[in-house]
């Protein structure tokens, strides 16, 4: 993996041999500063060429992040106590200055009275000064930096610690002495574990197998693919082509499960790129708009390929279930997400036939009463009608079909094709002839 380290010259000399030594899978790639409001300048289109960055402080890695938006994991090397310890001990070895006042800007009270009793010290018997944890911004060096040399001169510290290069690089051009933060060793081993644990984890989800069960929804009674095979097996060949080209998308194998049935396999970074995260589920939306089917749609994840298999499956239920068109997303049996339509909406109304609806927007006549035309239709074998024999099959009174037949002809979907006399002394009645097939 590509590790970005944001550190200066001298603690990047310390990460760089760790690495080189316990993390060989680590490439590591330098970002060196001398003040931290370099950063954002430095890091600011690095990232798509990373796995992960690394920051040696949690106050660096917080600037940084004001001014550019995480896009891979951020991780810092995290202060402990150890790392005082070992500062502490730094300075008493030097004979120079003690531990018993200095002036730090690393921790607060607490954190400094368990690592002074760790070494079974009276902390209260210590003058230590300590610099209010504020957050970095282009003031804070001169604002660190003006309060520990205030500690220096007045308060007497015999010396300063602090986290920050460039704080350290400017009490030190004023010859006040000062030692700098230096994360330990198992410090940042422990990081680099974690930033290294954490990548195989992304990469083990992102390989995750996902199986997609997708199945034609059954025709609504009304729909003409009930009476018309020829028509049905053309859709199903348009629906079959369009899953494919979804599945080459994803990089999925195919199973053709059934005559109406598909599982799909897939991995879930490839699956969840190409549904934005399933904000847009394109294969509903493809088989809608390029054939007269639905699909009920499962998504299952799971530990192996039967498990995902057996969650796809349970969600393909699921929106068989509520009339179709729909899809669940199954994580385990406890966690299902649904219904989600094409556009990650609630599911519509059951479907029907399209056709029907756009005549019965035109003519301003219900779906209802089309639907039953349609079926007269069908039933009869014709598409050839008087008004009486239509206002009698469709059970509804002469005056009310002959404004239906208005309006059907209106718009050319009935026309007058003869009259005929049902007696020697009525009136002919007209034959009209409806063309909503």
């Amino acid at each position: 993996m590509k590790l970005g380290i944001a550190a200066p010259l001298e603690i990047a000399d310390k990460i760089i041999p760790i690495i080189k030594k316990d993390f060989l899978q680590i490439q590591p790639i330098l970002y060196l500063y001398k003040s931290f409001l370099e950063l954002p300048t430095i890091l600011a289109k690095e990232q798509g060429q990373l796995d992960a960055l690394l920051f040696t402080g949690k106050n660096v890695l917080a600037y940084a992040e004001k001014h550019i938006r995480p896009t891979i994991p951020w991780e810092s090397v995290p202060r402990s106590g150890s790392s005082l310890l070992q500062i502490l001990l730094q300075i008493t070895l030097s004979a120079q200055h003690n531990i018993f006042h200095i002036s730090t800007d690393l921790y607060d009270q607490t954190q400094l009275q368990e690592t002074y009793r760790e070494l079974g010290l009276d902390y209260n018997n210590f003058e230590i000064y300590t610099i209010p944890d504020i957050p970095y911004d282009d003031t804070y060096s001169a604002y660190a930096c003006a309060a520990h040399e205030q500690n220096y001169l007045y308060k007497k510290a015999s010396c300063c610690i602090t986290a920050s290069y460039t704080v350290y690089q400017q009490l030190r051009a004023k010859e006040i002495p000062c030692y700098l933060y230096f994360p330990t060793a198992s410090a940042i081993r422990q990081t680099l574990h974690k930033i290294q644990l954490n990548h195989l984890v992304q990469i083990s989800q992102h390989s995750q197998i996902v199986a997609l069960y997708l199945q034609i929804d059954t025709p609504s009674e009304y729909s003409v693919f009930n009476d018309d095979e020829y028509q049905y097996i053309i859709d199903r060949t348009n629906v079959t082509r369009q899953i494919y080209i979804f599945a080459q998308s994803i990089k999925a194998a195919v199973v053709e499960v059934g005559v109406r049935e598909y599982l799909l396999f897939s991995t879930k970074y490839l699956l969840e790129s190409v549904t934005n995260n399933f904000e847009k589920i394109d294969i509903m939306h493809a088989i809608k708009k390029h054939t007269a089917s639905t699909l009920s749609v499962g998504v299952g994840y799971g530990a192996t390929a039967q498990e995902a298999k057996s969650n796809a499956n349970l969600g393909m239920q699921r929106s068989s279930t509520l009339g179709g068109d729909t899809a669940f997303i199954v994580y385990s049996k406890a966690k299902i997400i649904g219904p989600l339509h094409s556009q990650n909406k609630l599911s519509p109304e059951p479907k029907i036939d399209e056709k029907f609806l756009t005549i019965s927007d035109k003519t301003e006549i219900s779906v209802n009463t089309i639907f039953h035309l349609h079926s007269i239709i069908k039933r009869q074998g014709k598409n050839q009608f008087t008004s009486s024999e239509l206002a009698e099959l469709l059970g509804v009174t002469l005056r009310t079909m002959n404004r239906i037949i208005v309006k059907l002809m209106k718009h050319e979907f009935c026309f007058e094709v003869g009259k005929r006399s049902l007696n020697k002394n009525g009136r002919p009645s007209r034959i009209v002839q409806i063309n909503i097939l």
